[in-house]
């Protein structure tokens, strides 16, 4: 127990001494969720989406509790089991991060974190980070939606979490201390942000990808989302060394980060004169682009093995980040250069079949828009696709997904993506009537198939030679989420054994 922090030295480094009467116990963890907590943790109350920590206090006291911290969203409440009494503060969810920064001993101040955040391509992005960094030999993390990983250890995330909460995820950067770890790759997401899960990392790099519009089922505004998505770089600026990533080609974002940066930024474009790191001359290369890049290090030649502009604006940002933190421009381009693609982005899935089928987790309106704006580039015959939207998630993006839906493919089926504890033909139906609007006819150019094996089933034995079949919005998942929990499902798993049963076995 000696070598465990106090809660005295926890609470001093949050700025607060011990209340009167409060023991200075030895702390053996941080904890948020009652039915986790062990003996000699504190235990923080803080709210949530189905339920309140405050409801559960006599639980995590019974678990073993030491302390529990009360935020003033609580008000006041004496507590009187024994020696655990109550730490007040001013938010819950602020002092989670910071105690579990302390009592992992700010593990981020030792390493190069680099945060990525944006609406897409955040996890390609932080992946093709993560290979530049590994293919020169650098010790380092990826902690992404898609996968974790340390050094070339990578296993998928299982979790349904872009950024976990501050206890696991100061737990991970923790671990990766430990391992020699010395830069960590870090996607940041919105809620991560704005819930302050990420409050105690120390970024030296904050990465941005495109802006657009999502989660306003939580954030409410357009306005607000941004206002989350900038709060990486100022945590980034605290560090007098930190530097921000900026998209040049993004005309809703730009402009404000640039103004927030403090001169300390970079921008990356696709022929853009005003970025620091421009791409151009794009030309096609088997599946993916060539091009070549003007950079503050000198020029050089890159090749992105994915499909799409949006991906060579993914490794512009990747690049840039890399190469910003001192490492030969020429060697950042040659990692990124292999770099074979993320499971479950833009993801082919190949048997021989006459038509091409990619999965891909486009689950946004840009999204989905930019994904098959390149696919229609690339497709002789019809392009179908296959999605949904999330239940008990943002409404307003579901009629403007159908819109694009129809206005971009030739098929459109609509199916369940998770839908929760919603009704699956309501959410279809939300859709439907933007693709209604897109001029897609039911019966004819629309489907409504809220079963998604059923859905993918229908549009495999149905699509043509030079066609092309697009399952979006599941991509790396492992499950649908519904009213009765995770059913395990796999999209490739799923189109895979769809291509052999209608192909053959050596399809």
């Amino acid at each position: 127990m000696s070598d465990l922090p106090h809660l005295s030295m926890l609470l001093s480094d949050m700025g607060l001494e011990l209340p009167p009467g409060l023991a200075d116990v030895p702390v053996t963890g941080v904890a948020y969720d009652s039915r986790k907590v062990e003996k000699g943790n504190i235990f923080v109350a803080i709210p949530g989406r189905h339920a309140d920590g405050q409801d559960f206090i006599a639980a995590a006291v019974d678990q073993g509790a030491v302390a529990v911290v009360l935020g003033q969203e609580h008000g006041r409440l004496s507590l009187s089991q024994g020696s655990v009494g109550a730490v007040e503060v001013e938010d819950s969810r602020r002092a989670l991060s910071a105690l579990a920064a302390a009592f992992f001993g700010h593990p981020s101040r030792e390493m190069h974190v680099l945060g990525v955040t944006g609406t897409d391509g955040k996890s390609t992005t932080s992946a093709m980070i993560h290979a530049a960094l590994q293919h020169m030999g650098v010790p380092a993390g990826l902690l992404s939606t898609v996968t974790f990983g340390l050094a070339d250890r990578l296993e998928p995330n299982p979790t349904r979490q872009t950024t976990l909460e501050a206890p696991e995820l100061q737990g991970w950067l923790s671990r990766a201390r430990q391992e020699g770890i010395t830069h960590a790759v870090v996607e940041t997401s919105s809620h991560g942000l704005a819930l302050f899960r990420v409050e105690d990392i120390c970024y030296r790099t904050a990465v941005y990808t495109t802006i657009t519009s999502e989660h306003l089922d939580f954030h409410g505004t357009r306005e607000a989302y941004l206002a989350a998505k900038a709060h990486l770089a100022e945590i980034t600026l605290r560090d007098r060394s930190g530097r921000v990533v900026l998209n040049a080609d993004d005309a809703y974002a730009f402009p404000p980060l640039l103004a927030l940066s403090q001169g300390r930024s970079l921008s990356y474009g696709v022929s853009n004169p005003v970025a620091d790191v421009c791409g151009y001359g794009l030309s096609p290369r088997g599946k993916g682009t060539a091009l070549s890049v003007d950079t503050p290090w000198g020029a050089v030649e890159l090749s992105v093995q994915l499909p799409g502009r949006f991906n060579v604006e993914n490794a512009l940002a990747a690049l840039t980040a890399v190469a910003a933190a001192g490492y030969p421009l020429e060697e950042v381009a040659a990692g990124i250069s292999s770099f074979p693609g993320v499971t479950g982005r833009m993801q082919a899935v190949d048997l021989g079949q006459p038509f091409s089928v990619v999965v891909d987790y486009a689950h946004t309106e840009a999204a989905l828009r930019l994904v098959l704006s390149s696919l229609r580039e690339a497709t002789g015959g019809k392009l179908w696709v296959v999605f949904g939207s999330a239940g008990e998630r943002d409404l307003g993006k579901r009629p403007a997904m159908g819109h694009t839906a129809a206005l971009l493919a030739d098929m459109v089926i609509l199916t369940d993506e998770d839908p929760r504890g919603e009704d699956s033909m309501a959410i279809l139906g939300q859709i439907a009537q933007g693709a209604r609007k897109g001029g897609a006819k039911e019966g004819e150019t629309l489907f409504l198939i809220p079963d998604r094996k059923e859905a993918i089933w229908y549009a495999i034995s149905r699509a043509k030679p030079g066609d092309t079949v697009l399952l979006a919005g599941k991509g790396h998942e492992q499950s649908i989420l519904t009213a009765t929990g995770p059913v395990p499902w796999s999209d490739v798993d799923v189109v895979t054994e769809a291509l052999q049963e209608s192909f053959g076995r050596h399809a």
